[in-house]
């Protein structure tokens, strides 16, 4: 299984805090900490991905499930009205981030901010958060990133002006967190609330001919 290179911060001090605790007859402490270590080595697991061909389809950026699915009047960088597809993360999923379809990163914007549990409404608002305007071949999209109550760090893996593929790895968020993408007019909304969905593989649009 392939582990996301961003793991083994965690994963490493963890695996030998186990061995050097066994191996001093330290059992119980060194027994949690070999399961800390097999915990962030599934938390940080980077499963292959098969991406559908299709160019006029877009794809989920995040794995989880679709919680909340909104229609916004306009936003200040899509033309208005914006569909928003709002995706929650568990610490079960796999929190690599990819690119839900092919075109270039027009910006990216940090914001602090507070930490409230991702699943609920004020996190979009409030919570630590990653942007990125990509701007598609038909369409543009707009992405954010954010972090919840155990997820503190966001990690962005693209810049400005970088050009993407579809089903691109772009970013990684730690432990539980949230995704949002604003969806502009030109596209045909493909996922309903409830969903579970794959970065890079689930289609949550289709770009209109």
């Amino acid at each position: 299984m392939k582990i996301a290179k961003e793991g083994f911060l965690f994963i490493a001090p963890s695996l030998a805090l186990a061995v050097l605790l066994l191996t001093v007859g330290w059992w119980p402490l060194g027994a949690f900490f070999l399961l800390l270590a097999a915990a962030f080595v599934f938390f940080f697991r980077d499963p292959v991905r098969k991406i559908p061909e299709e160019e006029r389809l877009v794809l989920s950026p995040a794995d989880g499930k679709v919680l909340k699915i909104d229609t916004l009047p306009s936003h200040p960088d899509l033309p208005g009205p914006v569909t928003r597809v709002c995706i929650f993360l568990s610490l079960f999923d796999v929190h690599l981030t990819r690119a839900p379809l092919t075109g270039t990163v027009r910006r990216v914007d940090y914001h602090p901010g507070k930490f409230f549990p991702a699943y609920k409404d004020e996190a979009g608002e409030f919570n630590e958060s990653n942007s990125l305007l990509i701007h598609g071949e038909k369409v543009p999209v707009f992405l954010k990133q954010i972090v919840g109550v155990a997820a503190r760090r966001i990690k962005c893996f693209v810049r400005a002006d970088d050009r993407i593929v579809r089903g691109q790895k772009i970013g990684l968020m730690y432990f539980g967190s949230r995704v949002e993408v604003c969806l502009s007019p030109g596209t045909t909304l493909k996922a309903g609330i409830g969903q579970k969905v794959k970065a890079g593989e689930s289609v949550i649009a289709e770009v209109e001919p």
